[in-house]
């Protein structure tokens, strides 16, 4: 499966969110159609089967699961709600990266988290910006790969940094461009 379909079939989760595994307290992790990622500070036993349960957005999600491997458990039945969470956050995802390639920050947040941010250890999408005497111009990329005339970032990167970099690459000379190249470069490359 790509990662961009496997990205799409997750919950966004900018942080672990608290549930049960049965009586057992648990914080997720990572959540998709298939399955979950966990912690515990118990042990659980080897193939328990339990019923999976938290809250997402005020919504209260029940599953029925089995431990698969330590912190990680399968979907033993179909839960509908989670089916009906996990389209409305691909759709929000879709929305988010649109608004990202447009350089509307505003459209990638719901609440306190930043939607491409949540999903960035998943995806793979980069914006890379060129400037001509035109001025910028951007164009979502799938290849980390920095432009002579410009640069290439994650997706998720924040406006303000996006104007910064470009800033900072049409005022500077030679050396302040090939820099501002190196640094986007190293912060993809850290983030890989």
């Amino acid at each position: 499966m790509s990662d961009e379909r496997r990205q799409y079939q997750r919950l966004n989760l900018g942080q672990p969110i608290d549930g049960w595994f049965g009586d057992y307290a648990v914080r997720l992790i990572d959540l998709s159609a298939s399955g979950a990622r966990f912690e515990c500070d118990e042990p659980l036993p080897a193939d328990a089967r339990a019923l999976l349960r938290f809250f997402w957005r005020d919504e209260e999600v029940e599953v029925l699961a089995q431990i698969a491997r330590d912190g990680a458990v399968t979907f033993v039945d179909e839960a509908p709600v989670l089916r009906d969470l996990l389209a409305d956050a691909a759709t929000e995802l879709l929305r988010a990266q649109e608004a990202n390639a447009l350089g509307d920050r505003a459209k990638n947040v719901v609440g306190e988290e930043t939607l491409t941010a949540a999903s960035s250890h998943v995806s793979t999408t980069f914006i890379t910006w060129t400037h001509s005497a035109g001025g910028w111009k951007s164009r979502v990329s799938l290849v980390p790969d920095q432009p002579e005339n410009g640069f290439t970032i994650f997706a998720g990167e924040p406006a303000e940094q996006v104007a910064l970099l470009c800033a900072t690459y049409e005022g500077g000379d030679t050396e302040s461009r090939r820099l501002t190249r190196m640094l986007a470069e190293l912060s993809v490359a850290s983030r890989l």
